[in-house]
């Protein structure tokens, strides 16, 4: 069995155990709020909205390529925001920009690769692998 069949059926189970074999949680009328919520706080204070944005969009049933666009237009436009406050405590500073400019070409070559490598990953795995990786994530910024 590959990973996201384990998963589906550990997840099946669990419903079934629980009873909620027909509620979805992303129908929820609280999921939606409270994910925004969760992202919007661990953004300001720690640049951890990661887990609570992939969490959401995966539970929307995104396809692999929605996720991972949808998730870097919706951290440009959070951190675009975040630029003038920054900038206003001295984090971003002239030197900090020269800086980041000189590192441009590199983050232009990831997205590539990063999209190219995504073609083969298989969805299911996509998803198993990137909840995991929110947990472990999520987990390690409550313990630290």
């Amino acid at each position: 069995m590959e990973p996201s069949s384990w998963a589906q059926f550990f997840n099946q189970l669990y419903r079934k155990a629980r009873g909620l074999d027909n509620l979805a949680l992303s129908e929820h009328p609280a999921f939606a709020p409270s994910m925004g919520i969760a992202a919007g706080f661990t953004t300001m204070v720690a640049n951890a909205a990661g887990p609570f944005v992939l969490i959401y969009m995966l539970a929307m049933r995104m396809g692999k390529l929605e996720v991972v666009g949808s998730i870097a237009w919706f951290f440009l436009v959070v951190n675009l925001f975040k630029l003038p406050f920054a900038a206003g405590l001295g984090l971003v500073t002239g030197e900090s920009l020269l800086f980041n400019l000189w590192l441009a070409p590199a983050v232009v070559l990831g997205a590539v690769a990063g999209r190219w490598l995504l073609g083969f990953i298989h969805q299911g795995f996509f998803e198993w692998m990137a909840l995991r990786l929110a947990l472990l994530g999520g987990g390690y910024l409550l313990v630290t």
